[in-house]
C-alpha cells in the first residue's frame, strides 16, 4: 500500500474533511488496514484565488512547493491538494515539487464521463473561474461547464469566505438558490467545486444532482494508493 501525502490547510476545515472522507472511503476492517498519510497543513500559504485576480502579490506557490517536497522526502507516494483553486498551478508544482499530483479535476471529468454527463453547473471560487481551469480540463472529457450568474457568483464567494473559512455554516438559501438555478439553465450535475462547499453535505440533505469533488479526489486517493 502507498502512503499518501496531502498539501493541505487550504483551508483547515477542507482538509480536515478531505482526510476523514479518505478514512471513510477505504475499504478497512482495522487500524492497520488504513492508508500511511502524512499531513501538512499549511493555513500560511498565501491566498490562491486573490493573487490570481492581481489582488494579491503574494505567490502561494514556493510554500506548497515546500510542503510537497517535505512530504515526499517523509515518504510521500501518492500526492493530493485538497484545494481546487490551487490546481490553477498545478504544472508548477509538480515541476517544483519532482513529483505527480493527482489531478481532481481530471478526476471529476472522469467520474462525469462515466455518469455520461455533458454539462456541469460549476460552484466554486472566483480564482478558479478566472484560471478557467475547470474548462481546460474537463473539455478533455467532452465536457462543458456552466458557471453562475454575476449575483449568483457573489453568494458561492460569500458561503466559502464568509460562511466557511469563517468557521460559520453555510447558507442553505443561498445554496439552494445558486444550485437550482444552475440545474434549471441546462447542468445534468453541479460540482460542488470548492473544497469548503464539501461542507453542504454535512448540513444538508443532497441528491445525485449534486457531486462533491472532494469525495472525488477522495476516493482517487484511495484507488492510487491501494493499487
Amino acid at each position: 500500500m502507498k502512503t499518501l501525502g496531502i498539501i493541505g490547510g487550504l483551508g483547515p476545515l477542507a482538509t480536515a474533511y478531505f482526510y476523514r472522507r479518505v478514512v471513510e472511503l477505504t475499504p478497512a476492517e482495522s487500524d492497520q488496514e488504513h492508508i500511511e498519510t502524512w499531513i501538512r497543513s499549511c493555513p500560511s500559504i498565501p491566498d490562491r484565488t486573490a493573487f490570481l485576480l492581481g489582488r494579491s502579490e503574494e505567490d502561494p506557490r514556493p510554500k506548497m512547493v515546500e510542503a510537497g517536497r517535505s512530504l515526499v522526502e517523509a515518504g510521500a507516494e501518492v500526492l493530493a491538494i485538497p484545494c481546487v483553486t490551487a490546481h490553477a498551478f498545478h504544472k508548477d508544482l509538480e515541476e517544483g515539487i519532482g513529483h505527480p499530483i493527482l489531478h481532481a479535476i481530471g478526476e471529476l471529468g472522469k467520474t462525469l464521463k462515466a455518469r455520461g454527463i455533458r454539462t456541469v453547473g460549476v460552484m466554486a471560487t472566483d480564482g478558479a473561474r478566472a484560471s478557467h481551469v475547470y474548462e481546460s480540463m474537463l473539455q478533455e472529457y467532452g465536457v462543458s461547464c456552466i458557471w453562475p450568474d454575476e449575483a449568483g457568483q457573489a453568494r458561492v464567494m460569500h458561503m466559502i469566505y464568509q460562511d466557511v473559512k469563517a468557521g460559520r455554516i453555510i447558507s442553505e438559501g443561498d445554496f439552494t438558490e445558486v444550485g437550482n438555478a444552475l440545474l434549471q439553465a441546462g447542468a445534468e450535475a453541479v460540482v460542488l467545486g470548492c473544497t469548503e462547499l464539501s461542507q453542504a453535505t454535512v448540513t444538508m440533505d443532497l441528491n445525485e444532482d449534486y457531486i462533491d469533488i472532494i469525495d472525488v479526489l477522495a476516493a482517487s486517493c484511495v484507488k492510487a494508493c491501494m493499487a
